[in-house]
């Protein structure tokens, strides 16, 4: 029994961080760029009745793991404080809902009815101390509700995921990121398929520099083309970084 714990408890630890190879393989849609319109969870979207059904979901699923104050353990990432928001911070509800339901619990993963992930997801929401309201939390809208901080949208933490839109441009025998948008969470690591690129070709030109890192094969072929980039990011105030994971031609030229 003490061992089954124990390998729930650290899936619990990996299967739940935001951005991990084994999370990504189960990636619902990330929030677009620049997206500002739908709900908070600051807008009561989900109710205190919901909350307490997800109470006895969570103490028991999940809590043994979490622990019930939900600050996490050595093998299980906080569920709730800074290190939850530094986690799932402008990103969707969706993308948290979808996690907790393909990957918990850790050994009978999906075994739970939708509505005790609901309900699970309002209990969590509401031990972070947003507002409940007068309609539970459903499936349809989950992709529109973001989490935020209270002072509302802020820049995407260091070491996300992220994906970014610009123009590829050599620099000393580096490479630059020029003319881009801001960094979004994504939750998927590879390469952007066909439909997603032609997607992204919409979105206007930014103003923001990335410094690549680590970009394999040698992306010259594509100098001077818009190109989409994943990977994750590191802030430094000489200069924002990307440890590059894929990159994805959008158009041949840098104005769309």
């Amino acid at each position: 029994m003490g061992q089954r714990l124990l390998r729930r408890c650290r899936a619990a630890r990996y299967g739940l961080a935001a951005g991990g190879v084994l999370v990504a393989a189960l990636a619902g849609p990330s929030p677009a760029a620049g997206q500002q319109d739908g709900r908070t969870v600051w807008d009561g979207v989900y109710t205190a009745e919901q909350a307490a059904r997800g109470k006895v979901v969570y103490d028991g699923n999940c809590g043994a793991c979490h622990l019930p104050d939900m600050s996490g353990s050595d093998e299980a990432r906080p569920l709730a404080g800074d290190r939850f928001m530094q986690d799932w911070r402008e990103d969707t509800l969706h993308t948290l809902f979808v996690r907790i339901r393909n990957l918990m619990p850790f050994d009978e993963p999906a075994t739970l009815s939708e509505d005790a992930y609901l309900d699970s997801v309002a209990y969590i929401l509401e031990f972070n101390g947003f507002p409940s309201g007068d309609r539970e939390l459903t499936p349809d809208g989950l992709a529109e509700i973001r989490i935020e901080g209270r002072d509302g949208p802020a820049e995407v933490p260091s070491f996300a995921l992220v994906q970014v839109v610009g123009c590829l441009t050599e620099d000393g025998g580096g490479w630059l990121l020029t003319s881009s948008t801001r960094a979004v969470r994504t939750r998927d690591p590879s390469a952007s398929t066909e439909d997603e690129l032609a997607a992204l070709g919409s979105r206007p030109v930014g103003t923001r520099t990335f410094e690549l890192m680590n970009v394999y094969p040698n992306p010259a072929s594509h100098a001077g083309h818009r190109m989409a980039v994943k990977g994750f990011l590191i802030r430094d105030p000489s200069g924002d970084r990307i440890n590059v994971s894929s990159l994805g031609m959008v158009a041949a030229a840098c104005n769309p």
